[in-house]
């Protein structure tokens, strides 16, 4: 069954704007069906529409659901290498569980993050929304703003594994079991062209362990992909 994004209190819900729209211009919804509503923060109920106006329903909660997620909270730190890559990661990688999404440049990034990042981040959270309601996701993940790779590993105190193509033993099952199996973690995927030595050598600084995602190098859209597959 669809689910809506609502504002939930007590008994009763609450959907306006554009998802209004949706439920009842594209879903056809109508007083009376029964739909699963989602507040994004964990609570999701199978529901009942009571009133539906223009841009507007309000309904009653029924049954609550019980949400499923991973027990590892994970947060990928990435280099976008163009819009449609990162529309793919932020799709894939919500759908696999990933928590917070901390897009990063690096000294070797090509897409201009911060152009227009104010008028892009109301989709790019359109995209990570649509993809909640795909895989009937509770928790809507968070979209942070972009920052710099070294300000990045200097703030983040998680336990972190970076992929790194210039590593060749330490998988990502050693770097979980080296440490000690966290329930949050940090995953760094760098961008096209790889990290610079300088990159690799900071955060060893910051403690945070290189690892191998396997013998060929990978689009850095599908290391991320595969990197969050692995861990969740």
């Amino acid at each position: 069954m669809p689910q809506f994004l609502a504002d939930i209190k007590e008994k009763e819900f609450f959907i306006e704007g554009p998802e209004a729209h949706h439920l009842i211009n594209v879903a056809r919804h109508q007083e009376g069906d029964e739909i699963t509503v989602f507040d994004g923060k964990g609570n999701q109920f199978v529901a009942r529409i009571v009133r539906v106006q223009k841009n507007f329903v309000r309904g009653e909660l029924g049954r609550r659901l019980q949400i499923k997620k991973s027990a590892l909270s994970v947060e990928l730190c990435f280099a976008p290498t163009s819009r449609a890559t990162l529309e793919e990661v932020l799709d894939k990688c919500t759908q696999l569980g990933v928590m917070s999404f901390q897009p990063i440049y690096t000294a070797r990034s090509e897409y201009d993050l911060l152009k227009k990042w104010e008028q892009k981040q109301d989709r790019w959270n359109q995209v990570i929304l649509s993809a909640c309601k795909q895989c009937s996701r509770g928790e809507v993940p968070l979209l942070k703003t972009p920052m710099d790779f070294e300000k990045c590993v200097a703030r983040i105190d998680t336990p972190s594994l970076l992929a790194d193509e210039s590593e060749e033993t330490h998988t990502l099952s050693w770097g979980l079991e080296k440490l000690e199996h966290p329930n949050q973690l940090s995953i760094y995927i760098g961008p096209a062209g790889g990290w610079t030595d300088e990159e690799i050598i900071v955060a060893a600084q910051y403690e945070v362990l290189p690892v191998t995602l396997g013998p060929h190098i990978l689009r850095a859209e599908t290391a991320c992909i595969a990197a969050c597959a692995k861990v969740l």
